[in-house]
């Protein structure tokens, strides 16, 4: 082979890679999140969020006796939404500031002609990220009875408060990208401090008030658009359109539940099933091959009557997924991290990780590849052509190694070789 010969072919390998590049640039910045709906029953409509300019913290505006001084007026509510705010309604709302996107939830009116009231609210399918930033109430003494919860792939809490007050909070992270996020309501009644059985100072807080409306608020940050809500059918925010199809994500006692609606087979639909065992979080599936509507339950048990891991690897962990309906020939790519604590109590380098998907012949590893890494955890993508069964374990010998390093490192090292190769031949013409 010629010296003119090898050249045309680095260069044809480095215009492979900048394609590949910009493919991937062009991916990415397709799935941005820039548009939302909101989704309660049969009905699907276009929401904003409000831009406020602000952080949440600051927009909300959260006072009690730990956050302000004497001086300035702190009734153990939300001073910042009070043009929102209306009696013996709860309201709803994405917020748009300089900290990224978040969902806040507000609680009757502060100042108002109203009685107090119970409420909880549960939002799953909530990224691993997502945490509660604002928490209205949280202070030490014995009339904070609000109770904030945190479990894997959704985020609640339980609130009580008393007349002309505000009880509430906002989440934030993960929702700057793609995401579908269900909330469960539990006004009144439905209240988990409904229970008659629930322990706290003193019962009649609330002194008997109630919420009567739930809303969305939308757009405009003085006189936003405001949504009337069904106080007891959960609710989806989601990235995307109302042509889209519907995915809601709800958490099981070992794993999680996803129902999907109006999928074409030919289109990827993005599924966040939010499982974790062992350090291993299986963040989210992108697949084709729903027609219409399904449901998928992910569980994290070892289904029966498999061998426990892979040949010649320990397994770290395992996701089973039983199909209902027209989700019988699924593939596509799964998005899990690992935790590097796990790696080192397993003795393992990121690059010794891999996906194994299960089918009639026993597993089989699927091309994995390290996307990004953090002090604290590894994050990975795999195709897999189906999902009855998958499971992260130890790279077996003969598997795709080469697949952790992505085709741009490939490239690059063909052309670092492909270089050597050319001043080889170069300097061997010299000398001839």
């Amino acid at each position: 082979m010629n010296a003119r010969l090898i050249l045309t072919l680095i260069i044809v390998c480095s215009l492979l890679s900048s394609a590949s590049t910009v493919a991937f640039s062009q991916s990415a910045s397709a799935q941005d999140a820039d548009s939302y709906v909101l989704e309660q029953g049969d009905r699907c409509q276009p929401i904003e969020p409000i831009e406020s300019g602000e952080t949440v913290e600051s927009f909300y505006d959260y006072r009690n006796h730990e956050t302000h001084p004497p001086e300035v007026e702190r009734l153990y509510s939300s001073y910042g939404t009070t043009h929102l705010q209306e009696d013996d309604t709860s309201i709803l709302f994405l917020h748009e500031g300089p900290d990224g996107l978040s969902l806040v939830m507000v609680n009757d009116h502060l100042g108002g002609d109203t009685r107090g009231g119970l409420a909880s609210l549960n939002v799953t399918g909530v990224p691993s990220a997502t945490e509660w930033v604002v928490q209205d109430d949280l202070y030490t003494g014995e009339s904070n009875m609000a109770e904030w919860h945190r479990g894997d792939g959704w985020i609640a809490a339980d609130w009580i408060w008393s007349d002309g007050r505000t009880d509430g909070g906002a989440i934030r992270g993960g929702l700057d990208d793609e995401f579908a996020i269900t909330v469960h309501p539990g006004f009144n009644e439905n209240a988990t401090f409904a229970d008659p059985d629930e322990d706290f100072y003193d019962p009649n807080f609330h002194d008997g008030g109630g919420i009567s409306d739930w809303e969305y608020l939308s757009g405009d940050s003085d006189s936003p658009d405001r949504t009337d809500l069904d106080l007891e059918e959960p609710v989806t925010l989601r990235t995307g359109t109302c042509d889209d199809p519907f995915v809601t994500t709800s958490p099981t006692e070992t794993g999680s539940e996803a129902r999907i609606l109006n999928a074409d087979p030919d289109n990827a639909v993005s599924i966040r099933p939010q499982t974790e065992s062992n350090g291993v979080r299986f963040e989210r599936l992108d697949v084709t091959g729903i027609d219409g509507d399904a449901t998928l339950v992910f569980d994290t048990q070892r289904p029966d009557g498999i061998e426990s891991s892979p040949d010649g690897g320990d397994a770290l962990s395992h996701l089973s997924v039983t199909s209902e309906s027209r989700a019988t020939d699924v593939s596509g790519t799964a998005t899990f991290t690992v935790d590097a604590a796990t790696l080192n109590d397993y003795g393992l380098e990121p690059d010794a990780v891999a996906l194994y998907e299960r089918s009639d012949d026993g597993w089989t590893e699927a091309p994995t590849t390290l996307q990004d890494e953090s002090d604290e955890t590894y994050r990975f993508t795999a195709d897999v052509t189906s999902l009855s069964a998958v499971s992260v374990a130890e790279r077996s010998e003969s598997g795709y190694s080469a697949a952790v390093f992505g085709i741009g490192a490939m490239v690059a090292l063909a052309s670092v070789l492909g270089i050597g190769w050319l001043w080889s031949s170069v300097r061997g013409r010299g000398h001839r």
